[in-house]
């Protein structure tokens, strides 16, 4: 078992909820390219990629989901 970086989760979260790098920004009072490194930092660790990324902003991959609800 590793140990796990809550505040990366935080980030991660943010982005689930806001769909977007900037709206958790916003939300989490930092810049844009804090939360993108955290985000990498996060999927880096857990085997892959949590959210697709598309032209609209972020998704929440169907099949990573147990990850965030775990959180």
């Amino acid at each position: 078992m590793h140990s796990e970086d809550w505040d990366d989760v935080r980030f991660v979260l943010g982005v689930a909820e806001t769909g977007t790098l900037s709206g958790a920004a916003r939300d989490l009072n930092v810049t844009h390219a804090t939360v993108l490194r955290r985000t990498q930092s996060f999927e880096e660790r857990h085997g892959g990629a949590v959210f697709e990324r598309t032209a609209q902003g972020y998704r929440l991959l169907p099949e990573r989901l147990r990850v965030i609800e775990a959180a």
